[in-house]
C-alpha cells in the first residue's frame, strides 16, 4: 500500500497490517524503542512510505523526555518530498522545543524550496515559534502574508498572532488586533492579560 491512502480507516488498517508500525503505535514509549523500530522500517524499505516515515517523525517530535527533536530532524531530512503533514509535524516540533528559531528556518525553507505550501495548521506553530524566540518584529512580516492570503480572521491563527505580539511586548499591535475581533474568546483575553 502506498502513502496515497487517504482515509483514516485505510491508514489505520495499513498500520495494523505492518507489525513494526503497529508496535510503534501501540507499544513504543521511548526513543530507544523508536530507534529499534525505525531500524526495522529502514531494513524492510517501509520507511520510504510517507505513512511510516510520518509516524516515526511524529513520535520523535514529542516533547522531552519522550521525543528527541534532533532525531526528528534527521528523520525529516531523509523524507523525499515531504507532504504537508510532515512539514507541519517538524515545524510544530521545533516551535515547542528548545530551538523555536529552527521552526522559523523551516518555514522559510518550505516557502522557498518546497512544492508544498503552508496551510491553516502551519501558521499557529510558526507564530508560536516567533513568540518563544522573542521575534515578533520578524513575525509581523508573516502576519502581513496572513492578511494577503485572507486568513486573518481564522480564530486559531489570529490568537497565536495576538499571543506573539503580547508575549513579546508589542502591546500596541496586540491591542489593535484584539480590538478588531468582534467576538473575543478566552484565549484572546488571556493573551491580552498576559501582555
Amino acid at each position: 500500500m502506498s502513502s496515497s491512502v487517504c482515509s483514516s480507516t485505510s491508514i489505520s488498517k495499513f498500520i495494523s497490517d505492518q507489525p513494526y508500525l503497529h508496535m510503534l503505535e501501540t507499544k513504543c514509549t521511548t526513543m530507544t524503542d523508536l530507534k529499534k523500530i525505525h531500524a526495522h522500517l529502514i531494513k524492510s524499505g517501509l520507511i520510504k512510505d510517507k505513512i511510516a516515515s510520518s509516524r516515526v517523525l511524529a513520535f520523535s517530535t514529542k516533547s522531552p523526555p519522550i521525543g528527541d527533536i534532533n532525531y526528528a530532524n534527521l528523520v525529516f531530512t531523509h523524507i523525499e518530498n515531504p507532504n504537508l503533514f510532515t512539514w507541519n509535524t517538524i515545524i510544530r516540533g521545533f516551535s515547542e522545543n528548545s530551538t523555536p528559531r529552527y521552526a522559523i528556518h523551516l518555514i522559510i525553507e518550505m516557502l522557498s524550496s518546497s512544492q508544498v505550501q503552508p496551510h491553516l495548521l502551519t501558521y499557529p506553530s510558526i507564530f508560536k515559534a516567533y513568540a518563544r524566540g522573542g521575534l515578533a518584529k520578524n513575525g509581523a512580516q508573516l502576519h502581513g502574508r496572513i492578511i494577503k492570503l485572507g486568513l486573518e480572521f481564522d480564530t486559531f491563527i489570529r490568537n497565536t498572532i495576538l499571543y506573539m505580539y503580547a508575549s513579546c511586548g508589542f502591546l500596541v499591535e496586540a491591542r489593535k488586533l484584539f480590538d478588531e475581533d468582534e467576538i473575543k474568546d478566552v484565549v484572546s483575553w488571556n493573551s491580552m492579560i498576559m501582555g
